[in-house]
């Protein structure tokens, strides 16, 4: 039966069985709420904050949802692959961003200097992917390589900004085709790409399992090692994205780049509505969820909240987010 679910690389809407006809209703009922929760914000904005709803804020919004869902994006594979969080993507953004920059610098060109830093987010990713396929807890693993990019960070750019030294990367980080930020046409197209990969490959189908019931996927002879290797290089690259973007935005790299972005991406996801035990949910969950941090953030500066007020609300929508994930699960068992 899995082997031809996998085949097929999606149930047809006839055959559907009643696991994945009430998990279609969850991510359609959880799409629903995070929409409300979007919209509700943007009529508190527009109510109370006059420069809510100007074109050049909601730009800025925009831009600021791109960076956090292209993070949320590659950790919705983590998640659905049922390996919970990997809290190094701020870092390894970071340290990707500061390796452009060098590149940049030092004369490489955009393109080489692209698919180095693309693929040395890659390695990071693949190294941290392998210990976990073995086992490793992934909080503490990514944690760890978080600490590992962050003192690596900060030791190659002495704490101080490394300018790129020229203009070739500047339409990255600054340029609008058709009025939309570089950065945001990069979300939509990998939240597209994210869809197709779950809903539609035999790859995707096999994160799924793996996430729903990783001991009856291992039974079946799925390969639950590999799952976990190609999410954590799939996040990987997402974080290097993220970087080469706000380098090329700011035209340098600096090691407090991104602050608090780890929270805000598993804030993202979480209010999207993706399921914690994995093997449920979508990549335009997180997407959404990325949206509304964005929008809540941008009303919480617009109403002159500090950075701990700011992190303080995102925290405590994480913590209500996984209360009531478990408190569903414990009515369910």
């Amino acid at each position: 039966m899995i082997s031809r679910i996998l085949r097929a690389g999606i149930l047809p809407d006839d055959s559907m069985s009643d696991t994945d006809a009430q998990a279609l209703f969850k991510r359609r009922r959880n799409m629903v709420v995070i929409l409300l929760a979007i919209l509700l914000v943007i009529v508190a904005g527009a109510i109370t904050t006059p420069s809510f709803l100007t074109v050049e804020n909601l730009l800025i919004v925009i831009r600021a949802a791109s960076i956090t869902g292209i993070l949320a994006l590659g950790m919705s594979y983590i998640t659905i692959s049922g390996n919970l969080f990997a809290l190094s993507g701020e870092e390894l953004a970071i340290l990707s961003a500061c390796i452009f920059a060098f590149l940049m610098r030092a004369e490489y060109g955009l393109f080489t200097s692209l698919v180095a830093t693309l693929l040395f987010a890659a390695a990071c990713g693949a190294i941290q992917g392998g210990i976990i396929s073995y086992g490793a807890d992934p909080i503490i693993t990514t944690l760890a390589f978080g600490g590992l990019f962050r003192g690596i960070a900060s030791l190659v750019t002495n704490n101080k900004n490394i300018l790129l030294g020229t203009t070739a990367a500047e339409w990255l980080g600054t340029a609008r085709p058709l009025g939309i930020p570089t950065q945001s046409w990069a979300f939509i197209f990998l939240t597209a790409f994210a869809w197709f990969v779950l809903q539609k490959t035999r790859f995707g189908r096999q994160l799924l399992l793996t996430g729903a019931n990783r001991e009856a996927a291992r039974a079946t002879g799925l390969r639950v090692g590999q799952a976990s290797l190609v999410a954590l290089i799939l996040f990987a690259v997402c974080c290097g994205l993220a970087g080469i973007f706000a380098a090329a935005q700011f035209g340098l790299a600096v090691a407090n780049l991104f602050t608090g972005l780890n929270i805000d991406v598993v804030a993202a996801v979480l209010v999207g509505g993706i399921s914690l035990r994995g093997g449920q949910g979508s990549p335009i969950q997180a997407a959404l969820g990325a949206i509304f941090i964005a929008l809540l953030q941008n009303f919480m500066l617009l109403h002159s909240f500090t950075t701990g007020e700011r992190m303080l609300v995102v925290g405590c929508l994480v913590a209500l987010a996984t209360l009531g994930f478990h408190m569903l699960q414990r009515r369910r068992a």
